[in-house]
């Protein structure tokens, strides 16, 4: 599939578009480009089994985004479609969230290395407040989004009842436009996942993350890691775990954390807190420790746990955590 192209594409879409048994497309890195990506949503149009399709890293631009956003308008089976570094600007996401307001199918939408800004990211926003009811999964990570992006999607997360899941790491989104995420996180109930790495958050943005974490019951991870959150923002975030019951991941390192400091000791804390009001999830007990130290190396840590906890976080790390969630390096 390495080198498909436009004309590879056309001749295999010729095949799929009346296909009863294929679900799955996988065509990413396979240079499309925009008269490709055209090919594929005429396929779109046609077909009622491809469940899944992967364009990523084919530069279709936005000509090409719009074209898929036609057909999305009028399929009803498409319910994944990774769109990854494809070089769509605010006017292809522009299309695509029109598109989203009429589609009744996909759940999972994929559009990070993009660079679409404050003015994609708005777009976005403004159809999950209100005209989109399926999208559950949202990437949106290294797109330049900054405050008033971030402003936008914390509006449309108040009005929104379906997104459980909104990935915006490696943007800029500062303490500004985390409290704004906040904020809107006090309203949500069913947003299960925030990921915030690498958007320039001190510890003003992690107290106001760490004020809502207080209240909400909805969220199971939240990534703050390569951040700047000292001691400060790491305590808020500790004494905050003390009252929440959901939480099951929390992401905190490659940040600003003070060797025996304040941070450390009430994430220390937390870990060996017996009287929570609910044990510490295998996920939420490695995310604390790799804060403190990412190869688990801490002599105070290793002094507190019990050699079964090291165990069986160590173990987690080896055959679950690793696969299955995505660790971007630090830029």
């Amino acid at each position: 599939t390495e080198r498909v192209g436009p004309l590879g594409a056309a001749q295999l879409c010729d095949l799929l578009a009346t296909s009863s048994t294929v679900e799955g497309l996988d065509l990413r890195e396979t240079i499309l480009g925009a008269e490709g990506a055209k090919h594929i949503a005429r396929m779109l149009l046609i077909n009622t089994k491809l469940t899944t399709l992967d364009l990523a890293s084919n530069a279709i631009e936005d000509e090409g985004a719009t074209a898929i956003a036609d057909a999305m308008r009028h399929n009803t089976t498409l319910v994944k479609l990774e769109l990854q570094r494809n070089g769509l600007s605010s006017e292809g996401a522009r299309h695509i969230a029109e598109a989203l307001g009429m589609n009744t199918s996909l759940e999972h939408l994929g559009l990070a290395f993009n660079g679409f800004g404050d003015v994609g990211a708005t777009s976005l926003a403004g159809v999950l407040a209100g005209a989109n009811h399926t999208v559950r999964q949202l990437d949106l990570g290294f797109n330049g989004v900054c405050v008033e992006g971030a402003k936008a999607l914390a509006d449309g997360l108040t009005r929104n009842h379906v997104l459980e899941t909104l990935e915006l790491g490696y943007n800029s989104i500062t303490d500004v436009g985390a409290a704004e995420l906040a904020k809107a996180m006090h309203i949500n109930s069913v947003l299960t996942s925030l990921g915030l790495p690498s958007n320039n958050i001190t510890d003003d943005g992690a107290s106001g993350i760490a004020t809502s974490l207080r209240h909400n019951a909805s969220l199971i991870q939240v990534g703050l890691n390569s951040n700047s959150i000292g001691d400060p923002g790491a305590k808020a975030l500790a004494e905050a775990l003390h009252f929440n019951t959901t939480l099951e991941t929390l992401y905190l390192e490659e940040n600003d954390l003070v060797e025996g400091g304040e941070g450390a000791g009430a994430l220390h804390a937390v870990l060996v807190n017996t009287f929570r009001l609910k044990p510490l999830s295998a996920e939420l007990q490695l995310g604390l420790a790799m804060a403190l130290h990412p190869r688990l190396g801490h002599a105070s840590l290793l002094g507190a746990l019990e050699i079964n906890l090291i165990k069986e976080v160590i173990n987690f790390c080896h055959s679950h955590i690793r696969r299955d969630i995505q660790y971007y390096p630090r830029s």
